[in-house]
């Protein structure tokens, strides 16, 4: 198959990351995409791919935003924008849409990927942005963070710790909420590395004009291991 109906196909499926469409947008159009406006980079990409569909056309951009800005890190409504754009590719800017654990899981691994902050600083979040994530994992009795939301939380030891005291006499009902916690966590871990594993394989098949993504994924493959080692330190103790 030539390499322009490889990059058609992938930019039409409707599972592809952002990491991924914004690899073959450069390619095609050069580095200088990064400061277009949307609508020039909208016509673009159709005239190379036919019809962008809307969701990965709002994923690129998503990739674009982050690779420019600090809005991420930095600006709450943007952060929960982009975790939900990241995850399928929906917005509707008429409606506000929160993000739930599983986007916000995959909005960080995503954007961690793709722009990683400086490795020195341990939480490069704002406050605002740490506050909105414990209390969606709060909303969803999500006590035990998912290993890259640990990045992001703050007082879940205290809060873990409370409901080991609480249950202290009922071992039978403190092991059903441990059982219930570890489900949630474990298919939220599941995802992330399912599709992390996805977007890795899709990037090492893809064929280039310009370069390889050889760097780019032995960059990825670094910062998951640093940031892994970074969530350890923050995983609450269990029995």
């Amino acid at each position: 198959m030539r390499r322009i109906d490889l990059h058609k196909q992938a930019v039409n499926d409707p599972n592809v990351t952002a990491t991924v469409l914004l690899v073959i947008a450069a390619d095609h159009l050069g580095t200088d995409l990064l400061t277009w406006d949307p609508e020039t980079i909208k016509m673009e990409v159709d005239e190379r791919f036919g019809k962008f569909p809307v969701g990965n056309f709002n994923k690129l951009m998503a990739a674009i935003e982050i690779t420019t800005t600090n809005s991420f890190y930095s600006e709450l409504p943007a952060f929960i924008r982009l975790c939900n754009v990241l995850y399928n590719g929906t917005f509707d800017p008429r409606e506000f849409d929160p993000a739930d654990a599983g986007e916000l899981a995959w909005g960080l691994t995503e954007s961690l990927l793709l722009w990683p902050p400086d490795s020195r600083d341990d939480n490069p979040f704002a406050s605002d942005i740490v506050k909105y994530i414990s209390k969606a994992l709060d909303a969803e009795g999500i006590m035990v963070p998912p290993d890259i939301l640990r990045l992001g939380t703050i007082d879940k030891q205290m809060k873990w710790d409370e409901v080991q005291g609480a249950f202290s006499d009922d071992p039978g009902m403190f092991n059903a909420i441990y059982d219930m916690e570890k489900q949630k966590t474990e298919e939220i871990n599941k995802m992330v590395k399912d599709r992390l594993k996805q977007m890795l394989h899709q990037l090492e098949t893809l064929e280039l004009d310009n370069g390889s993504t050889k760097d780019l994924i032995e960059r990825m493959q670094g910062t998951l291991s640093t940031r892994a080692k970074a969530s350890d330190k923050l995983r609450p103790h269990t029995p």
